[in-house]
């Protein structure tokens, strides 16, 4: 397979062929890969415009790791054929400063994982991801803006997801020092992340509505109701 001009390996011919027959047949699109320089690894669009599914993967991603995150990104076009939850600006309120990164990370701090769940016997290597992550954090940590450190703020709650993130997926030796680091520089923040966790080990992800209750749970742990609705893709109800 070829994605942005380099060989990438056959070990997602087999999924890219899935999502790509699903999305013609059960969503009259066509489902297509380009590049894209952003401040993520990669992103879906489902455009209004043509009748296509767009998946940009980041220009400067090293070879060895677009298998992996183009894997995400077909399981989240998967996610959203599947009827898995989504989360939504709340309509016919001023947006709040900031609300929109708050409302991705709540998103994939449940559907993330579920993605990955799905990857798992494919073997992708994550191992640049991961150490991005973390020392992107690391630098964070050193100087967090102290937005972070307030109770109340956007940022505080930003940081709680970014905990409940890391302590759901992170290597466990890895995020072992990370936590120590976070809790010293970060408590309320870490202590919101933790009842993060423990919303979403309730419910887990094993099945659409199962995200949609770990997502209520975190949401509303966070006191996020007021930034972030839910929709229910089985019956179209906001939440």
């Amino acid at each position: 397979m070829n994605v942005n001009g380099r060989d990438i390996g056959d070990a997602l011919d087999g999924l890219y062929e899935e999502i790509s027959n699903r999305v013609s047949e059960e969503a009259a699109r066509e489902l297509q890969v380009d590049k894209f320089d952003g401040d993520s690894f990669s992103r879906v669009r489902w455009s209004n415009d043509t009748p296509s599914v767009l998946i940009f993967v980041h220009e400067q991603l090293p070879t060895h790791a677009i298998p992996h995150v183009l894997g995400v990104a077909l399981q989240h076009v998967r996610q959203r054929l599947d009827r898995y939850p989504d989360i939504r600006r709340p309509s016919g309120r001023q947006a709040a400063e900031g609300a929109g990164p708050l409302r991705t990370m709540l998103r994939e701090l449940v559907m993330a994982p579920e993605a990955e769940a799905q990857l798992a016997d494919l073997g992708l290597d994550s191992e640049w991801e991961t150490e991005q992550r973390h020392e992107a954090m690391k630098q964070i940590l050193r100087a967090p803006p102290s937005d972070w450190k307030r109770d109340g703020t956007l940022g505080n709650k930003f940081a709680a997801l970014q905990y409940a993130r890391f302590e759901l997926e992170h290597p466990s030796a890895m995020w072992k020092s990370l936590r120590d680091d976070m809790e010293d520089s970060l408590p309320i923040a870490a202590e919101r992340g933790k009842r993060a966790v423990a919303s979403v080990r309730e419910h887990g992800w094993d099945s659409p509505d199962a995200c949609l209750q770990s997502l209520l749970g975190v949401r509303d742990s966070m006191g996020m109701e007021y930034i972030a609705w839910i929709v229910d893709r089985r019956n179209g109800e906001i939440i």
